[in-house]
């Protein structure tokens, strides 16, 4: 019994660890990416992909967006399974760096 409670301990911490660090890049993704543009012609496309054994159905997004200094920016995501048609959706970007951004749903605060 002591040895599961080590092992289950060492998992516990481990993965306490990885979420630690995954939601600390996020958080200064967002710090760096603090302006923000609207997407412009933004086109969801429902799509179906073969993901390992199984398919999975999604959208491929499709939309650009302009910076003040670079100009405009167009992207397509392939394989996103968490676009909802009910919402409308920003970019929030770095404006040293355009290439560096993220599409968020509108209420998100850029830079936060």
């Amino acid at each position: 019994m002591r040895q599961y409670l080590m092992v289950l301990g060492i998992v516990v911490a481990i993965t306490a660890g990885i979420v630690f660090f995954v939601l600390k890049d996020s958080a200064a993704d967002s710090k760096r990416q603090s302006a923000e543009a609207p997407a412009i012609g933004f086109v969801a496309t429902p799509a179906r992909w073969h993901d390992g054994d199984d398919y999975q159905d999604g959208h491929t997004l499709t939309f650009s967006f302009v910076d003040a200094s670079n100009g405009v920016h167009a992207h397509t995501m392939e394989e996103i399974s968490w676009y909802d048609p009910a919402k409308t959706y920003k970019v929030c970007y770095n404006p040293q760096d355009p290439t560096d951004w993220k599409l968020y749903a509108s209420d998100h605060a850029c830079g936060s």
